[in-house]
């Protein structure tokens, strides 16, 4: 049986959105992004971003809506600002939304931002137990050297669900 994937998902800049675009083709997944103006943009949205993530400070989002009892498995993916899952998707999160019984998650960091931190908070902030992780450093993204990472992750998702 055909694991079904929903990859909920915030980028900024692109770099998450790219690892969510190989996992969709990798796992035939559908996606579901988050969008919020508040950090669109240049630089001083981006350090925003970095003065809101410090803070807390949950911004607005918008998304499509989905439906999660047509799911197996929920992938989360944010890129890491200052140690922390991007605030939208703690927005998201923080509105304790449907998710399939299964979860993984995806993240993009720079060096600056250790991803292991990230994955902490995600699991506070997670109905289930995160099955599975996939860090990606921004820098393997910007030169293309993330395809075998995203196959491995692919192939344990579907190792775990009989496939």
């Amino acid at each position: 049986m055909k694991l079904r994937t929903l990859i909920v998902y915030y980028s900024r800049t692109g770099t998450t959105a790219t690892i969510a675009r190989a996992l969709a083709d990798q796992l035939d997944a559908d996606v579901c992004q988050i969008s919020c103006d508040r950090y669109s943009g240049g630089l001083l949205r981006y350090l925003l971003a970095g003065y809101d993530s410090v803070r807390g400070n949950l911004p607005e989002i918008e998304m499509p809506e989905f439906a999660a009892e047509q799911y197996d498995l929920a992938l989360i993916g944010t890129p890491v600002w200052t140690s922390h899952p991007a605030l939208p998707i703690r927005t998201f999160l923080d509105r304790r939304p449907a998710l399939p019984g299964r979860v993984a998650v995806f993240l993009t960091y720079g060096e600056h931002s250790p991803a292991q931190t990230c994955i902490d908070e995600l699991a506070e902030l997670l109905p289930v137990p995160i099955e599975a992780k996939l860090t990606v450093n921004s820098d393997q993204v910007s030169g293309d050297k993330f395809a075998d990472a995203v196959f491995e992750f692919a192939g344990e998702l579907e190792s775990r669900s009989g496939n």
